[in-house]
């Protein structure tokens, strides 16, 4: 308001300053016009002293010096001839032309007020010399004046518009950065928010202030929650270590008991030829046994992929940095999990394809963003932390799982990338599979089970995680399922 305030102030004083400017010229117009028909009475006061001939141009001259305004001359003789007429006018300006003629033609009526007198000849005979009333002079005037005055409104008006658009835009102009924040605030990236400089209008501050208040309380809610899912999952597998203890322990250690027991049986047996058939049962229980353990071994793993030392004590004492495990062992467990698959695929014509690939991206040397190979000496040395390999480890077992059980793809691709080159970097995994896929992916996400069990990993570690169709067949319908999670971790100082 402020900047209209004076832009109407300026034009104001500009109006002030050309008003009094048109003022004297109009003074000046005025008393020119008075001198000149001083002028031509004074002339007129000597007609009959000289000739017809001499007078007659002696007035024309006077005319041409010093025209009259709102006035006409008009000199009749004793004949009733006229011998001096007004002079003929100039023509319009093409600017003003039609505003004259208008104005003549619709709202000028003729005006036929006329001043008359003789005046004597040196011959004897006389002349009528009349003024009449014009109002051409004043017309123009008057328009010229309209027109002036139309042009600084006109001129006014048009500054105080632009001092008011500039002062809209000026003030609205951090509007799109509001609105982009807002839009990352459902994206779930408050950085934007806090970094919203300060609004110019009172009104807007007011909306980046309960903006930024919303978002603290978004944090501190996240926060919360993230707290509360960590805790979930860490006791799920507390749980699971528990049951792999118990399976261990007592489910081990009976198992290896019996198997044994069947082992001493079939010895004894073996030197009685008429006890094949018992020998031959025997034989069995203890490759039962066997089998047992194997599955045993088998569901150990996969409830304590990490080890026994999947607590954080052992491993951890081991490496000289406690909580923290390779990037090789989680290339390890992952390479154990697809060639898992891979060997229990049904036979058939076409079966599933399960192909693990590992890039690393931000590689010393390389030229641009090219994904190359995992270095092996950067997967020895690079560490992570154990919550962030179990967590790797649980979304793709369960990722690999659906796509087995449910997908009836040709084609599946666990992929894990190393992002070296971000601060602090980054690992960027992702499943993909040509199958069936989901029709709506982004409502397929039911809390504590399947995907959203995975989601809730990724979030719980602060990480970001995303679900769509992995491809479209010939007909451009969107088929197969793409899931991609991005997780970073800092190093220890």
């Amino acid at each position: 308001m402020r900047r209209a305030f004076a832009a109407g102030l300026v034009a104001l004083l500009l109006a002030a300053v050309l008003g009094l400017m048109r003022v004297n010229d109009n003074i000046e117009e005025e008393v020119d016009a008075a001198m000149s028909l001083a002028s031509v009475m004074a002339r007129l006061g000597t007609l009959d002293q000289v000739d017809d001939r001499s007078a007659l141009a002696a007035l024309r001259e006077t005319l041409q010096q010093e025209s009259l305004r709102h006035l006409t001359l008009h000199i009749i003789d004793s004949r009733g001839r006229v011998v001096l007429q007004p002079l003929p006018p100039p023509p319009d300006p093409v600017a003003l032309g039609w505003l004259y003629a208008l104005h003549r033609q619709t709202l000028s009526s003729p005006d036929g007020r006329r001043a008359s007198w003789p005046v004597r000849r040196p011959d004897g005979r006389g002349w009528i010399v009349s003024l009449a009333a014009s109002h051409e002079s004043e017309r123009i005037e008057a328009i010229n004046n309209l027109a002036g005055a139309l042009a600084l409104l006109l001129g006014c008006i048009g500054a105080l518009l632009l001092a008011m658009a500039w002062n809209v835009r000026r003030a609205f102009a951090p509007m799109a950065d509001l609105l982009a924040a807002i839009d990352r605030v459902g994206q779930h990236d408050h950085d934007a928010v806090r970094q919203l400089p300060r609004m110019p209008i009172r009104e807007l501050e007011s909306v980046a202030t309960a903006l930024r208040a919303l978002v603290q309380a978004l944090d501190r809610a996240e926060s919360e929650r993230r707290l509360l899912s960590q805790q979930v999952l860490t006791l799920q597998e507390d749980e699971r270590h528990h049951l792999a203890r118990e399976l261990h322990d007592e489910f081990g250690q009976r198992l290896t008991a019996l198997r044994l027991d069947a082992v001493w049986l079939d010895r004894r047996l073996a030197d009685q030829p008429d006890q094949a058939e018992l020998q031959a049962v025997v034989a069995g229980m203890a490759e039962r046994c066997a089998e047992v353990q194997r599955d045993i071994r088998d569901l150990l793993v996969r409830l304590r992929p990490l080890g026994p030392g999947d607590d954080g004590g052992e491993a951890g004492s081991e490496s000289g940095d406690s909580g923290r495990l390779p990037l090789a062992r989680l290339v390890q467990l992952l390479e154990g999990l697809v060639s898992g698959w891979q060997a229990g695929a049904p036979p058939g014509p076409e079966p599933t394809v399960w192909r693990l690939v590992l890039r690393q991206r931000g590689h010393p040397g390389m030229v641009g963003d090219l994904a190359l190979p995992l270095d092996p000496d950067v997967a020895a040395s690079t560490r992570l932390p154990r919550e962030l390999v179990l967590a790797l480890y649980r979304i793709s077992q369960e990722a690999l799982t659906n796509a087995a059980r449910h997908a009836q793809a040709g084609e599946v691709e666990l992929a894990l990338t190393l992002r070296l080159d971000r601060r602090p970097p980054v690992i960027e995994w992702s499943v993909r599979d040509d199958g069936v896929g989901l029709a709506d992916p982004a409502g397929a996400r039911p809390r504590g089970n399947g995907l959203g069990g995975m989601q809730e990993r990724v979030w719980a570690l602060g990480g970001q995680w995303s679900i769509g169709h992995a491809t479209q067949d010939p007909d451009g319908r969107p088929r197969g399922l793409a899931l991609s999670a991005t997780l970073s971790w800092r190093d220890p100082a």
